[in-house]
């Protein structure tokens, strides 16, 4: 089992442990409510699909045991706070799994514009719009279109440095460049 799979596994155990722990009437605490969050985000940005399957699934099943009624039929306050936190993890969860990149189906060309842009910021982040340019041998606006797709798949991202973007690829980008045979082909492996 290399490293990667079992950090993946890890993960899973964690979150299936976690929400084991939650099902009880008394797991629901605001340290176990951050720490699932905290699980879910390390899942998203590591695009571990099987983590986040697992959280989402388990957070279903545990508010399916949140919204039965008490033995009065009413509901306290304390109920209908942990039923808000359950959906907004649900949400999350949800639109993680639609961000992963098998999901968004990227399927990157290795010789197109994305793929290569990729690449680059992987090898050498921090590059600006001009830069890759450069690089690309596109134009200015055909570097910001393709940022923009790769920014909205959760795989690259971009901050600005004075008047520039700088473009720096996500943990899930470097997932996908490895997954997809693309990590290493940058300026750097010439």
């Amino acid at each position: 089992m290399s490293d990667t799979d079992r950090v993946r596994h890890d993960r899973v155990t964690e979150v299936r442990n976690l929400l084991e722990e939650m099902a009880l009437d008394s797991g629901m605490t605001e340290g176990s409510f951050s720490s699932l969050g905290m699980l879910i985000t390390d899942s998203s940005l590591a695009a571990d699909e099987p983590a986040l399957r697992a959280a989402h699934d388990g957070l279903r099943r545990l508010y399916g045991k949140v919204t039965r009624p008490g033995e009065d039929g009413h509901e306290d306050a304390k109920t209908m706070e942990q039923r808000g936190r359950l959906l907004g993890l649900i949400d999350v969860t949800f639109w993680s799994l639609r961000r992963l990149p098998s999901e968004l189906q990227l399927n990157l060309d290795p010789h197109g514009h994305a793929a290569r842009f990729l690449t680059e910021i992987a090898a050498e982040p921090g590059l600006s719009n001009a830069q890759l340019s450069e690089r690309l041998g596109v134009d200015i606006t055909e570097v910001s279109r393709v940022g923009r797709k790769l920014l909205a798949s959760g795989v690259a991202w971009k901050s600005r440095q004075w008047r520039y973007n700088c473009w720096n690829i996500t943990p899930r980008g470097a997932a996908y460049l490895e997954q997809a045979g693309l990590a290493g082909r940058g300026p750097a492996a010439k």
